[in-house]
């Protein structure tokens, strides 16, 4: 066992412990047998062993909090429940790893209609938990949950308390997102949901990408400066090339304007220009494994992932007027393109774009679709919603103000954020979280996260 391991543990387990003093040779001695339990049970695998020591390297250097080098850990030391027992030797309590099991070591299997009862129970971190208990939990869990298209709301209060929770609103159900406390302000400050990963820009000059749903930590170091940055500065979207775990991170500066792509595959950043005078992209989308984008002009391009160049497409029944050029936002919905056009004040409009014939259609309502809308950043559209509660033809909007705002899309009476009385589950969303008084002490900042969404691109596509 090397000096610098041992030095790497000692580290975890003085700033654990709150200490800096130097720890006593029985203590040391311990931490060198845990190390040396540690690579016994991982002999077959060093693959793993060596997970543990970035683990410990990546606290040392500061890249993790003390709280994901305990998840971290908790998936490394899976079904090795001595190790848990001894690193939990170590630390005090609000930095030991559960253990859930049985008296009798074995795992229950129940009926589902009674996971079902026990499902409302529980807290977002308890779902992936509850699997060292039941037998059959992680079957149901992934036909309901993890599988559902429902959109959740994403729910972070901020400045007098620091907490991420995503809302059912269809199930009335909250669930707590502990996992994600070590995400806070002033340090990391939180940018969108793209693909299942939360984004956050962090004071260091780079961007954490962390998914609740399976663990998954990344983190991206910028070339760029992203120090003293606010709320909704950026605008994010995270796609996986196709067949392969390489992603590209589109991020759009608000304060700049420059649309910065960063691809894993050259481990490399890249700014895209329109190269005309004045016109911005302002969103973007992926359909159909390409990605889409749209200035503030209403003009409609594909991103080149081969080059930096965005290739605007030659659309034909352009609308002759537009009334806002900042307020565009393109959606994909059922393989179909749309543009959306919201803005106060204004009458609102949306088209969907004939790929085959290169044409804008217009639309006079918005169908069997409904809107999930984030003021100043982007849309989602989903077709019969009522399946989940939500309705046709209507636009559900939410903002960092502790606003959350419904509207049907052919009423153009309604201007800023007028919600229909008595509305089923959103209405209820909206006096849980907005009218109440701790509201007033804090705020919330609110976003739409689709669960099942992970977008892909193919290189191929384009060139």
């Amino acid at each position: 066992m090397t000096r610098s391991e041992t030095k790497l543990l000692l580290q975890l387990f003085n700033y654990a412990n709150h200490t800096s003093k130097s720890m006593k040779s029985g203590v040391i001695d311990d931490a060198l047998g845990f190390l040396n339990a540690v690579k016994v049970a991982f002999q077959n695998n060093m693959q793993k062993y060596d997970q543990f020591l970035k683990v410990l390297r990546d606290f040392s250097a500061k890249r993790i909090y003390i709280s994901r080098v305990k998840s971290k850990l908790k998936m490394l030391f899976k079904g090795h429940k001595s190790l848990i027992l001894e690193f939990n030797s170590f630390v005090p309590k609000k930095h030991q790893i559960k253990l859930l099991s049985l008296d009798n070591g074995e795992l229950a299997e129940l009926p589902w209609d009674v996971l079902d009862i026990i499902c409302e129970k529980l807290d977002f971190d308890d779902l992936f938990s509850f699997p060292g208990v039941c037998k059959n939990w992680w079957t149901f869990h992934k036909s309901n949950f993890l599988s559902s298209q429902e959109p959740l709301l994403v729910r972070f209060t901020g400045y007098h308390t620091h907490s991420y929770s995503f809302i059912s609103i269809h199930n009335k159900k909250v669930y707590d997102l502990n996992m994600m406390n070590c995400f806070q302000q002033p340090k990391c400050v939180y940018v969108g949901v793209s693909s299942g990963f939360f984004i956050f820009a962090r004071e260091n000059n780079s961007f954490v990408l962390f998914n609740p749903f399976t663990r998954k930590e990344l983190v991206i170091h910028a070339t760029f400066t992203v120090n003293h940055i606010t709320i909704y500065q950026y605008q994010a979207l995270l796609a996986f090339e196709k067949c392969s775990e390489e992603y590209v991170l589109l991020l759009l500066c608000k304060e700049s304007s420059r649309l910065y792509a960063y691809q894993s595959r050259y481990s490399r950043w890249c700014i895209y220009s329109t190269l005309k005078p004045e016109e911005v992209v302002v969103d973007f989308v992926v359909l159909n494994n390409i990605i889409y984008v749209v200035t503030n002009n209403a003009n409609i391009g594909v991103l080149n992932l081969n080059s930096r160049n965005i290739k605007f497409l030659n659309l034909k029944n352009t609308p002759d007027k537009l009334p806002s050029k900042t307020s565009f936002n393109l959606a994909n919905c059922d393989d179909q393109l749309l543009l959306i056009h919201l803005q106060l004040y204004t009458r609102r409009q949306v088209y969907k774009i004939d790929l085959s014939t290169m044409n804008y259609v217009k639309m006079k309502s918005l169908g069997d679709i409904a809107l999930f809308y984030v003021s100043r950043k982007n849309c989602r559209a989903l077709s019969n919603p009522q399946r989940f509660g939500y309705r046709s033809n209507y636009v559900y909007e939410v903002n960092s103000f502790s606003k959350c705002g419904m509207y049907d899309w052919n009423d153009h009476r309604l201007s800023y954020y007028k919600r229909s009385a008595g509305d089923f589950n959103f209405d209820w969303c909206f006096r849980h979280f907005v009218c109440q008084g701790s509201v007033r002490s804090d705020f919330n900042l609110f976003d739409w996260c689709f669960t099942h969404l992970k977008y892909q691109v193919d290189y191929s596509l384009v060139e």
